[in-house]
């Protein structure tokens, strides 16, 4: 299956200038675990789910995350964006180990 998550390569450049590919490389066990929760949840209600069906609940796991939420006061990331940019980061690294493939 190919990857649907609307990551852009713009996104993903901003991304590595905030520092948040390295964020997320530097804990990756965290964030997987984070992904596989919002993809069990997304999976109980949606039996064929896409990428983009796990991005919404992964935002709302990360809006509550005080790792993350440090990280971006600390970075002076103020911005809401960047909840969505990273689910989609993280959904867009680690989808194919949630998809089971």
């Amino acid at each position: 299956m190919a990857l649907a998550v609307a990551l852009t390569q713009k996104k993903l450049q901003d991304l590595a200038d905030a520092g948040l590919v390295a964020f997320l490389e530097n804990d990756q066990a965290l964030w997987r675990a984070k992904a596989k929760h919002a993809y069990n949840a997304t999976r109980a209600f949606i039996k064929d789910i896409r990428p983009d069906d796990v991005v919404n609940l992964l935002i709302a796991e990360l809006e509550v995350a005080p790792e993350f939420r440090t990280f971006l006061a600390r970075k002076k990331l103020t911005q809401k964006y960047w909840y969505s940019w990273f689910a989609e980061l993280i959904i867009d690294r680690f989808w194919t180990d949630l998809a089971g493939g």
